[in-house]
């Protein structure tokens, strides 16, 4: 059948409303997944490096700094470091 020639009414976009139907429920399933690791991130994050009362320092004899921690955290598992101090702050509240 010619494209013209379909009831745009059973259509999204490009897609049956079925297949539209399909591609929402699989974006659940990864914007779910994608909630669950931004918490994990967030926990495993603030465990490298826990919140610190503002504007104090721990003492010990730390490599890196906070910022530096968390850089090479994000640098190492592959995502930006806004992302994962973002995550980090979030787990903390």
């Amino acid at each position: 059948m010619p494209p013209e020639e379909i009831d745009t009414a059973d259509r999204f976009g490009s897609v049956s409303a079925n297949r539209y139907a399909e591609i929402v429920a699989e974006l659940r399933k990864l914007v779910e997944t994608a909630s669950w690791i931004q918490f994990t991130v967030g926990d495993y994050a603030l465990e490298v490096e826990s919140m610190r009362e503002a504007g104090g320092q721990e003492k010990s004899d730390a490599l890196f700094t906070v910022k530096e921690s968390v850089f090479h955290l994000a640098e190492d598992i592959g995502l930006f470091y806004a992302m994962v101090d973002k995550a980090r702050w979030t787990a903390s509240e």
